[in-house]
């Protein structure tokens, strides 16, 4: 019997709850555990019991910062995902982008042994969320005391929690095996992989389904933050057609070719201009939605920050969370502090920094933007600021020092800026005013994604910008103060424009790597990368010396395999459908 193996180790355990007690969704969202066991019946024949099973599925939603030593929450052996672009650099020597990445020791058996790698197929709690959706929707009729249309919403709250967990897999593997219900250990079915087109179409479809019986905007945002609505549906919709419209999967010709290849598991067949046009409808159907709004008050550093850091603010559409507050600098279950502002697990490049124009929208670049090599940092895009620690920057009430001998930089060995900048955003002034056991949450999905979503997509379908493409584009770049995009850009120096407006957006939200995933930007992952050493100089001033960053194996090795993750060989010899992906096998 070819039993759904990957389903079953975790088809009773889930069913398992621990407590009675009260929970909500706001501040004690997730916090609680529960403590006496119960069965599938006193679950759904109890209201509290149900939600509480519903938070269950809400607590395996991905969360992009490395918490513990767990194999969901270890976040790559301590890394975050980051470092695996061109945006920073890892020094975390026994981290996963150190142990298997950068030294080109990652293979597919690596999937057989280690949680730290990019992306696991069984172990980031994806097929336990899918479980819990599945048993969730083919329950909930049961719940005594709620309404039809309050179990229409929870069943589309599961649906969007099967949703998440597909899109993330999809972004890592292509296909994937497609479950439509809870399973049980005694039926016996094979499970294979759908083409990409496939899979794309099933999330999209089942965020269609959820969509229509989600809420506009939670009610009691203090208890119902975090819970999915109407917009949480249809960004994720734009998220995954725009991934599914891009050049990976989208072309005339596989990546790379196998077997996978040859089923079109990890290409669509053909290229389909429409995919494009898909995209760009679902985003346009959320801005026209209405009810969410960037944040933009007029100060663009504050805004910023609140557009990724606060929570409730009307721009984050779909935010994950843990806990209400992180935990202390030294606290082993929320190990991020250590790891970025101690170790070294995301050291900024200078590749980075010089993506951010001058304060006005002015690439460093342009002759006439009033750069001044002799004070690089000033007078730059304020997302710089709120995203890297540059030197002279406002900092604990003070300048940060980032020259060799000052505080942030002790030593050109000391971790934590060892490219000769640090991480700002998350950590903030690392300190208890402002992130350290502070409300936290994921931002998983904003609103400004959408709208240069929106702009990407309305390029590439109609062969150059739009009028529609600009004003999308420059809705995010006016709310940090920045000018419009210069008018007349081709198509290409477009697409250029917004791929790097979405990396000074969503700088270390897990976006940069699948942007140059997606588009097959081997260019990007073979660039030798640099840093800074800044010497301060008796009279006060400063020196820059730009110093080469350790190298990475796929710089001089480059291979189009390294575009998806592998499946684990353990899992493929269960026989339930894998087939591997190319240059995996």
């Amino acid at each position: 019997m070819k039993a759904k193996k990957l389903l079953f180790s975790i088809a009773v355990a889930l069913l398992i709850l621990n407590s009675c007690d009260d929970v909500e969704f706001g501040n004690d969202f997730l916090e609680k555990e529960p403590g006496v066991d119960v069965t599938k019946d006193t679950i759904f024949g109890s209201k509290e019991l149900a939600f509480r099973y519903l938070t269950k599925g809400y607590s395996t939603l991905p969360y992009g910062l490395n918490l513990d030593f767990e194999a969901k929450t270890n976040k790559l052996g301590m890394d975050i995902l980051e470092p695996l672009s061109d945006l920073c650099h890892s020094y975390l020597s026994w981290g996963g982008i150190n142990q298997y990445y950068y030294n080109g020791q990652y293979s597919a058996a690596s999937e057989n042994t280690s949680s730290s790698t990019k992306y696991h197929f069984t172990k980031e709690d994806s097929w336990v969320g899918i479980r819990i959706g599945w048993n969730f929707i083919e329950n909930a009729d049961k719940i005594p005391d709620a309404s039809e249309a309050l179990k229409k919403q929870l069943k589309a709250e599961a649906k969007m929690i099967i949703a998440v967990h597909y899109c993330d897999m999809y972004r890592n593997f292509g296909g994937l095996p497609w479950v439509d219900h809870a399973y049980t250990p005694e039926e016996d079915t094979k499970l294979d992989r759908l083409t990409s087109l496939e899979t794309l179409n099933k999330i999209v479809a089942l965020l269609d389904e959820a969509e229509k019986d989600l809420p506009l905007i939670m009610p009691d945002l203090s208890n119902n933050d975090g819970r999915f609505t109407k917009a949480s549906a249809l960004g994720l919709k734009a998220r995954i057609l725009l991934f599914g419209a891009s050049p990976l999967f989208n072309s005339s010709a596989a990546y790379l070719d196998g077997e996978a290849a040859t089923k079109k598991l990890t290409w669509h067949g053909t290229y389909d201009a429409n995919l494009w046009k898909r995209a760009a409808d679902a985003s346009r159907a959320l801005l026209n939605l209405g009810g969410y709004n960037l944040v933009k008050t007029g100060n663009p550093r504050k805004d910023f920050q609140d557009a990724y850091y606060k929570r409730g603010n009307g721009e984050v559409l779909i935010s994950t969370r843990t806990r209400y507050k992180s935990g202390a600098y030294w606290a082993a279950n929320y190990y991020f502090y250590q790891s970025a502002s101690g170790y070294g697990t995301a050291c900024p490049t200078k590749e980075y920094v010089d993506m951010f124009p001058m304060s006005d929208g002015t690439p460093i670049t342009d002759a006439n933007s009033g750069w001044n090599p002799a004070k690089p940092w000033e007078n730059r895009d304020p997302r710089l600021y709120e995203t890297i620690l540059v030197n002279g920057d406002s900092y604990q009430g003070r300048e940060a020092e980032l020259w060799v001998g000052g505080r942030e930089r002790t030593t050109l060995a000391a971790n934590a800026s060892k490219s000769g900048f640090g991480l700002k955003k998350f950590l903030l002034d690392r300190d208890s005013s402002t992130s350290i056991q502070s409300i936290v949450q994921w931002p998983y999905l904003r609103l400004a994604e959408i709208y240069l979503t929106l702009a990407e997509a309305a390029n590439e379908f109609n062969n150059g910008p739009t009028q529609e493409a600009y004003d999308a584009v420059n809705m995010v770049r006016n709310r940090v103060g920045l000018n419009d995009l210069p008018a007349g850009l081709s198509h290409l120096a477009f697409r250029n424009a917004v791929i790097q407006e979405r990396a000074l957006e969503f700088g270390f939200e897990e976006v940069r790597l699948y942007d140059i995933i997606r588009w097959k930007r081997d260019d990007l992952f073979r660039q030798t990368l640099h840093g800074v050493n800044t010497t301060k100089n008796p009279d006060g001033s400063y020196s820059y010396e730009t110093v080469t960053l350790p190298p990475r194996f796929w710089q001089a090795n480059w291979s189009a395999k390294w575009y998806l993750s592998a499946f684990p060989p353990n899992e493929i010899n269960k026989g339930y459908g894998l087939i591997q992906n190319p240059g995996w096998e």
